[in-house]
């Protein structure tokens, strides 16, 4: 499993029915993008690890802890699989999910919050292979990262990426998609990222009820 400004990596033409929120330019529900990431890494953490979106094959825990007017989805921890995931979202929620991400919680070894975030940043420039489409059709990711660059973030349960459980300090990048209130019915959502030695990748796809 693998976030400032507007550099983009995507794709054309997109959807012409599918809008989102673009970074520089939109402060969806009232926070800033980087500020919207930073709350879906607190969702990512608040459960164990057998109910966790992230290990769901099949979107039977898509729907936990989705309080507020943003509905999360996410890819998996890493791991070379490709879920299929179901989930119903009601109409008037916004939708962020990351196509890869990355985040940190530094040790003593990184003396500087410089040395953190420029840490963090290199591992995002190593992303090579973006793809992102629902309903057949393209829409952009953008790399956004996490508002403020190093934020207070509780990690609830143990979980798969070794990180300590408690209060920590993280910092975080990646590549976003953060979707306007889709339009009723039924969509189909696909997106992959990997980086420059296919090591990380974060792949899912799900059929999303709109209702």
């Amino acid at each position: 499993m693998l976030g400032s400004g507007g550099r983009s990596k995507s794709m054309s033409p997109f959807s012409p029915k599918v809008q989102f929120f673009v970074p520089s330019v939109d402060t969806p529900y009232g926070l800033s993008y980087g500020q919207w990431t930073t709350k879906w890494w607190e969702w990512c953490f608040s459960t164990p690890i057998s109910t966790s979106p992230l290990g769901d094959d099949f979107g039977k825990y898509s729907n936990i802890n989705q309080d507020g007017p943003v509905w999360f989805l996410c890819g998996t921890f890493g791991e070379n699989k490709f879920p299929k995931r179901e989930c119903t979202i009601p109409q008037e929620k916004g939708i962020l999910f990351p196509v890869i991400n990355y985040i940190f919680i530094p040790d003593e070894k990184f003396r500087t919050d410089n040395e953190v975030t420029s840490h963090v940043k290199r591992d995002i420039d190593d992303i090579v292979k973006l793809e992102a489409a629902i309903d057949e059709r393209p829409v952009p990711a953008y790399r956004v990262s996490s508002d403020p660059e190093i934020f207070k973030i509780t990690i609830k349960e143990e979980n798969k990426l070794g990180l300590p459980v408690g209060l920590n300090r993280g910092c975080a990048d990646g590549y976003w998609i953060f979707l306007k209130p889709l339009p009723r019915g039924e969509h189909e959502l696909y997106f992959h990222g990997s980086c420059s030695g296919g090591i990380r990748n974060a792949t899912a796809s799900y059929k999303i009820l709109s209702c």
